[in-house]
């Protein structure tokens, strides 16, 4: 498997791990690698996995231009730089590492195990993590 691919497959991983319905774009219309919705809360996200921003920065202006109304780019990087991520803001598309991706997925982990064995369903404030985490307290 590439390191594109393995790159990808981890960003899906966390996605899942949240509940998250993600369908993979395989066509050369969309610039994003997969869409994903959140049932509980009715988000839709586009998610470009760009291991490095500064070689990417054409094709994320771009998906930008070409993103359904409802949803939010989130571009899935291994590291940015805070010049990267204030454009981002600039830019209103979310910018988050993959380390950052894994350690909510952990964290979403750690708290369903705990639930479960408490006999309990998760509470929706944590199902909302990650959500919190792409939103940036942005309300859509």
């Amino acid at each position: 498997m590439s390191k594109q691919k393995q790159f990808i497959t981890a960003c899906t991983l966390t996605f899942k791990a949240f509940d998250f319905d993600v369908t993979m774009t395989n066509g050369q219309s969309t610039l994003w690698n997969f869409i994903t919705y959140n049932p509980n809360n009715k988000k839709n996200y586009a998610v470009f996995c760009a291991p490095s921003v500064s070689k990417s920065k054409a094709l994320i202006k771009v998906a930008l231009k070409k993103l359904p109304g409802d949803h939010r780019l989130v571009v899935v990087t291994e590291s940015s730089t805070p010049e990267e991520e204030s454009e981002a803001a600039n830019a209103d598309y979310c910018l988050i590492s993959l380390s950052s991706l894994r350690s909510y997925g952990q964290e979403m982990l750690e708290i369903r195990n705990r639930d479960n064995f408490n006999n309990k369903e998760a509470s929706e404030d944590n199902g909302n993590l990650i959500d919190m985490a792409i939103s940036k307290d942005r309300l859509f």
